[in-house]
C-alpha cells in the first residue's frame, strides 16, 4: 500500500472550507483506480492539517499524482491554506480496518 501526504498551513475557517472541498472531490477519488481510503488530521487550533490518501500500489499512487497536484494546489489556494509540502510514501506497516465511515466532528 502507498500513501501520499498533504501538509498544509491553515486558519481554522481554511481548514473548514477544506473539509467541504473534500466532500466536493470524494467521488473522483472514490472511482480512482486503486483508491484505498482518506484521513484528514488537524492539531488542536486546526491552524494545520494533514490529508493522506491510500493507494492499493504504487502504479495507482503514480496514476492519480497529476491531478492530485492541481486538485491539491486548488483546494490549498480555494482555503486560504499554504502547502507545506507534498510527499509520498510507501506504507511498510498497517494494523486496522480500512473502512468508508466518516469521523464524527
Amino acid at each position: 500500500m502507498f500513501a501520499r501526504i498533504h501538509t498544509l498551513e491553515t486558519t481554522p475557517e481554511g481548514h473548514d472550507r477544506g473539509l467541504e472541498l473534500l466532500h466536493e472531490i470524494l467521488p473522483w477519488l472514490r472511482e480512482s483506480t486503486g483508491f484505498r481510503g482518506i484521513f484528514r488530521l488537524a492539531n488542536a487550533d486546526r491552524t494545520k492539517s494533514i490529508t493522506i490518501t491510500l493507494w492499493a500500489d504504487e502504479e495507482a499512487m503514480l496514476e492519480s499524482a497529476e491531478a492530485a497536484q492541481g486538485l491539491g494546489t486548488l483546494a490549498a489556494e480555494a482555503s486560504g491554506s499554504k502547502r507545506i509540502s507534498l510527499e509520498d510514501c510507501e506504507v511498510t506497516y498497517f494494523e486496522g480496518e480500512l473502512s468508508s465511515t466518516e469521523a464524527p466532528g
